[in-house]
C-alpha cells in the first residue's frame, strides 16, 4: 500500500507476486531466509506493476487493446491473463522432450519432490533438479517469446 497508494492495484500486486511464487515453487527449499526472498519477489513485482501502469498512462498496452471491452474491469483483465500464461505453460510443456516432460509433470502436477522423483526414475537427484532447472527454463523463455516475462 505504501507504494502502490490503492488497495485494487496492491491486491493485484499481490496476485502476480503469489503467481511468481508458484512459478518458482521448485525453489524455496534452497533458500535461506524465505520471507526476505518474498519480499523481494514482492518489490519486484510492485515496481515491474507500477512501472507498466506508468506505461499505460501514455497509451493502452497491446494486451488491453486486444483483449478489453467497454466495462471490464481489472480483475476481469487479470483472469485473462492468468488463462493465456497457463495455456502457454501447457504449450511449452508439450514441447518438452520425454523425460524433461515427465519429471517436470511429476514435480508439478503430481506434487512429488526431487528425492521422491529420482527414486521413482531411478535416477540421481542431482539428474532430477538439473532436469527440472532446464524445463523452468524453457518454460520462461517460452514465456518470454510470448510477450510474457517471469
Amino acid at each position: 500500500m505504501k507504494l502502490t497508494h490503492s488497495a485494487e492495484d496492491t491486491e493485484e500486486v499481490i496476485q502476480e507476486t503469489f503467481i511468481r511464487l508458484w512459478m518458482n515453487r521448485d525453489k524455496l527449499d534452497e533458500i535461506q531466509t524465505p520471507h526476505a526472498w518474498i519480499y523481494t519477489v514482492a518489490a519486484n513485482e510492485c515496481f515491474k506493476y507500477l512501472k507498466k501502469k506508468t506505461s499505460r498512462r501514455n497509451g493502452l498496452s497491446d494486451l488491453e487493446k486486444v483483449h478489453t471491452r467497454p466495462g471490464m474491469d481489472q480483475s476481469t483483465l487479470n483472469m485473462i491473463q492468468v488463462k493465456e500464461v497457463n495455456r502457454l505453460v501447457i504449450e511449452a510443456v508439450s514441447q518438452l522432450p520425454l523425460r524433461r516432460k515427465r519429471i517436470y509433470q511429476m514435480s508439478r502436477d503430481e506434487g512429488m519432490k526431487i528425492p521422491e522423483i529420482a527414486a521413482t526414475l531411478h535416477l540421481s537427484p542431482n539428474t532430477v533438479k538439473n532436469t527440472l532447472v532446464n524445463a523452468l527454463g524453457f518454460i520462461r523463455k517460452y514465456l518470454a517469446a510470448q510477450g510474457h516475462e517471469w
